[in-house]
């Protein structure tokens, strides 16, 4: 009764850095041996020791396999800790045996998404870009949070080095944003999605971001509308520490939510509906998924709480002040604030490590049960 519920090995699937995580997976997947198929989509850019970067697509069983079970990791860079330990479990349990693939079920992972910023432990990718904001379709006018406009400057201030009474103003303006619009209306505004300050939180960009050209690759390749596919895209941060919500932003009354409500049951969480950690956004990831996926498809995100979102809020807040877009310059300041992200985003304790592994078997099996049974 008082041995662990995981052993340590099993726990060893979480990396303390990129690179360690990427060699870690890919060993795990070369021991499947030929069923697997990897390949690198190359990234632009270098990490924090010059290591050269990479999102990496692997797919597992039948290259015609009509079911397909998607795992994303790492759309926001940092949170790719927790991402990458899921899927390399994924891998380990089905070199090892423990778990076989059905007859026409088919697994695509997508390790590293945004691989900059997993990397240099941040969210956004190096120009600043929010990848899960970044799927809006630049030929039109661009979305518009004039919320974000009115706490823009005091989200994230202009002056290098602020001083202590204009932090305390931004302080106030935020509670009094709040107080008179509520919490809701608050998240919305700051974390929706904007696309005009750059150096800003939840920063969509003004054109397509690197990771996002390689996810559509991936997409196009994947030919979701031959296929029933239930992507299971893996996040940290929002809701109660260690609990994994499985959140679903298609549409109200869609195909899309009605399947992730079959397959998921009452777990589910709707953002349009009001009963989800997170609000709606604009420019999700998800959403190009929905334009090609058949009725028989879902998408969700599963979402493992960590620390309070005022919390959350502060450490991007103080990110985005310290670590411009273009510096990434070794600073005391800049290496303090690296690791109060990190320990946002990925808490490297064993009984979060360990809700964590055991929730994502748990919703891996869903979904696979989902698209099997119908």
């Amino acid at each position: 009764m008082l041995s662990p519920l995981l052993s340590q090995r099993e726990l060893s699937v979480f990396s303390t850095s990129y690179r360690a995580a990427e060699q870690a997976f890919l060993g795990a997947v070369s021991a499947l041996g030929p069923l697997a198929r990897a390949r690198a989509l190359p990234y632009v850019g270098r990490g924090p020791a010059d290591e050269a970067l990479a999102t990496q697509q692997v797919w597992i069983g039948d290259p015609e396999a009509r079911q397909v079970l998607v795992l994303l990791s790492a759309v926001h860079g940092v949170e790719g800790f927790c991402g990458s330990a899921v899927q390399q479990d994924l891998v380990r349990r089905l070199s090892s045996g423990q778990i076989t693939l059905p007859p026409g079920l088919a697994v695509l992972l997508v390790h590293g998404v945004n691989p900059w910023g997993f990397a240099w432990c941040r969210r956004v990718d190096e120009q600043g870009i929010d990848v899960n904001r970044n799927f809006v379709d630049f030929s039109q006018p661009l979305p518009d949070n004039p919320g974000y406009r009115e706490l823009a400057q005091a989200l994230v201030p202009t002056e290098a080095e602020p001083d202590a009474e204009l932090l305390v103003r931004n302080e106030q303006q935020l509670m009094a944003y709040l107080q008179q619009h509520g919490q809701f209306d608050y998240e919305l505004a700051v974390s929706g999605g904007q696309y005009e300050f750059a150096d800003g939180l939840f920063y969509g960009g003004q054109g397509k971001s690197q990771a996002r050209l390689n996810l559509e690759q991936v997409l196009q390749e994947l030919d979701c509308a031959a296929r029933d596919v239930a992507v299971i895209d893996l996040h940290t941060g929002l809701g109660p520490y260690g609990h994994g919500e499985l959140i679903c932003d298609h549409p109200l009354a869609s195909p899309g939510l009605a399947t992730a409500q079959h397959w998921y049951g009452d777990a589910v969480t709707i953002p349009a509906g009001g009963d989800s950690c997170s609000v709606p956004k604009t420019g999700l990831v998800d959403y190009a998924f929905h334009q090609v996926m058949g009725p028989r498809s879902c998408y969700v995100t599963l979402e493992f709480g960590t620390y309070p979102i005022a919390e959350l809020l502060r450490c991007l807040r103080e990110d985005h002040r310290v670590r411009k877009p273009g510096q990434q310059a070794a600073s005391n300041e800049s290496e303090r604030v690296r690791l109060q992200l990190l320990k946002q985003f990925y808490p490297a304790q064993p009984q979060w490590q360990t809700l964590v592994l055991l929730r994502g078997r748990q919703v891996i099996q869903l979904a696979c049960q989902g698209l099997m049974n119908g």
